[in-house]
């Protein structure tokens, strides 16, 4: 993050744990996938956090309830690089229940033989759930890799395929 500008933490309880959430004056900065517990010093998202942040907040313990969400929220994509945040903005479009290739997502970024850099800005993804990276997959139906690790992407696909039987 750039000098001087302060993210704020906060934490979420759902079903699934507490997600941890760090946001700026541009949107929501990064989140970290459910754990055990809250992290300290992480405050519980409260009502004088922005409306869109509370939003959020009720639209995690939902999805983590089994039910489809489409998470809408501001994003600062603040220090990817350019075609990183094309493909991140992509993938962010993907529905709930959905699954795509890398191909596809690096073709609809524009940069159709970009296949390898398509997964890395995956890997770059500061913000799953939001950008829904684990509904990306390998060309082959193969999960691929996963920044918080193939348990959960596992988990979160066949959350969305219950949900939606």
């Amino acid at each position: 993050m750039r000098i001087g500008e302060v993210a704020a933490c906060r934490s979420v309880e759902t079903a699934g744990g507490f997600v941890a959430l760090a946001y700026t004056a541009a949107g929501l900065y990064e989140l970290e996938l459910p754990q055990a517990e809250s992290k300290d010093g992480y405050l519980a998202v409260g009502r004088t956090d922005p409306v869109w942040l509370q939003k959020l907040a009720a639209d995690l313990g939902s999805y983590f309830n089994g039910e489809p969400i489409s998470f809408d929220c501001p994003l600062d994509y603040n220090f990817y690089p350019p075609f990183f945040k094309d493909v991140l903005t992509v993938c962010a479009k993907i529905a709930y229940g959905q699954r795509r290739t890398y191909g596809w997502l690096a073709a609809e970024a524009g940069s159709p033989k970009a296949v390898r850099a398509a997964g890395q800005a995956m890997a770059k993804n500061r913000t799953p759930l939001v950008i829904p990276c684990h509904r990306v997959l390998r060309s082959d139906g193969g999960l691929g890799g996963f920044s918080g690790g193939l348990f959960w992407k596992e988990k979160l696909l066949a959350l969305e395929v219950a949900a939606q039987a």
